[in-house]
């Protein structure tokens, strides 16, 4: 077999802008995805029946569904239940947040529950409410426990990304698509996106860690 990658190299800005789209993609949803995912949380830790009620069936049907079937229904079923002329770029962003939010759902819960009850019991005690208990001292503590789980989290936006090309969003598989179609040359597309795709989830990965040092240190200081 001969492989040619100068049609590759010739088309590198093509594949590098790509994995641009799939990068925003990922914090975009990601992003989205945290603020739904708290205000799950805050409606699974809520007294009412109902809210925890809604909140538990919300994550566990998220958490149930496949990537690929929620950019579909995202895409194809909201468009036409209530005519929303959504782009392929909005589509996969509402994917991705609705799919990281359970996940940052059960984090911020497990957060929350890791932080010694007694901590909110002694803000009462000095008059606090709830509001100021949360801002001032569970919060703070609590965004530290979940920084590295949620960045994990992003990990998996960024691969979900690439389900982009399902739409035709011209992100890193659309584009190695295209020159496996148009060019001849699978192989050698493919095997440049795989080459892109694990270099960034390295540098994401290592990331991650570093951040989770980091964390670990500063507590144990």
């Amino acid at each position: 077999m001969n492989l040619d990658f100068s049609i590759i190299l010739a088309q590198w800005p093509r594949f590098l802008w790509g994995l641009g789209y799939d990068l925003y993609f990922a914090l975009a949803g990601f992003a989205i995805g945290c603020v739904i995912g708290f205000i799950s949380y805050l409606g699974s830790a809520s007294r009412l029946k109902l809210a925890r009620a809604v909140s538990y069936i919300y994550v566990q049907i998220v958490r149930g569904l496949p990537m690929y079937l929620l950019l579909l229904w995202v895409y194809f079923g909201l468009a036409t239940k209530f005519g929303l002329a959504l782009t392929g770029s909005q589509s996969i962003i509402i994917a991705i947040a609705i799919m990281s939010s359970a996940f940052a759902s059960e984090i911020f819960r497990t957060g929350y529950n890791s932080i010694d009850i007694g901590q909110s019991e002694a803000g009462k005690a000095l008059g606090l409410s709830d509001y100021r208990i949360n801002r001032s001292i569970l919060f703070p503590q609590v965004i530290r426990v979940v920084i590295p789980p949620l960045l994990n989290v992003f990990v998996i936006c960024f691969k979900a990304s690439t389900y982009a090309a399902v739409v035709a969003v011209p992100e890193l598989i659309f584009a190695a698509q295209d020159i496996s179609l148009n060019q001849y040359r699978p192989f050698e597309a493919y095997i440049s996106v795989a080459v892109l795709l694990i270099a960034t989830m390295l540098v994401l990965s290592l990331l991650v860690k570093v951040v989770e040092n980091r964390l670990n240190e500063s507590r144990g200081a």
